[in-house]
């Protein structure tokens, strides 16, 4: 009997078990977790508005890269609280994810009238007699009044709603220009890429950072 009662847990060991596996009840290192994985995305979010426009969709491996370097940040400083709650895991994934994708988004919107004036520079056979820069500048500004005027309310919804229902300026929807320039990809390829690009780096941070609502191995308790 002095054997099996030897053999067994005590009792401090026991409370020290449970305590350690259950969720905690202060997720203040989580949300800190969370504001730091969400600030390290921004400029990652800057890069991956222009690795968007690579051809044959492959800049969808960098949303998955960059996301799996977002969520090893956020875990590595997250894991010594775990395990939290798994909603309270799975909001702070979501707001990491849906800030990142949206900087990115912003970003490529933002650049979209600069692109087509720079293209239209290059392509343009006469200019009259403005300067390449002044140029640039009056194409930029009329994209985007056709992107208010033709997509309201312009900005990043007017880019969004003509890359999905048109992907072009045709001939003669911008006055200084007189040729047909288009962006790819566009419409259902933009549309493909739009959910593929989420879902990598949904993935990709999730595999990092949902682990965190799980007890961690009894044999590490000590450590």
């Amino acid at each position: 009997m002095g054997a099996t009662m030897a053999s067994g847990p005590t009792t401090s060991e026991a409370i020290r078990s449970t305590v350690s596996s259950a969720p905690s009840r202060s997720h203040a290192r989580w949300w800190c977790a969370t504001a730091a994985g969400t600030i390290i995305s921004l400029p990652l979010a800057w890069l991956l508005s222009y690795a968007a426009m690579l051809p044959f969709y492959l800049g969808l491996f960098f949303f998955m890269l960059f996301g799996l370097v977002i969520g090893a940040v956020t875990f590595r400083i997250a894991a010594p609280g775990r395990p939290y709650r798994r909603l309270t895991v799975l909001a702070g994934t979501t707001l990491i994810v849906g800030v990142c994708w949206t900087a990115s988004i912003v970003k490529e919107s933002w650049d979209f009238p600069t692109d087509i004036a720079r293209d239209a520079v290059r392509r343009s056979r006469d200019i009259g007699r403005r300067s390449a820069d002044d140029y640039r500048t009056a194409v930029a500004e009329e994209v985007r009044t056709f992107l208010r005027e033709r997509h309201p309310p312009g900005g990043v919804l007017g880019y969004m709603r003509w890359m999905l229902l048109e992907g072009e300026l045709k001939k003669g929807a911008i006055p200084s220009f007189d040729q047909t320039l288009r962006r790819s990809p566009a419409r259902i390829g933009w549309a493909i890429r739009v959910v593929l690009s989420i879902a990598l780096l949904g993935f990709a941070v999730g595999s990092q950072t949902l682990s965190l609502s799980r007890h961690r191995d009894p044999a590490t308790l000590s450590t």
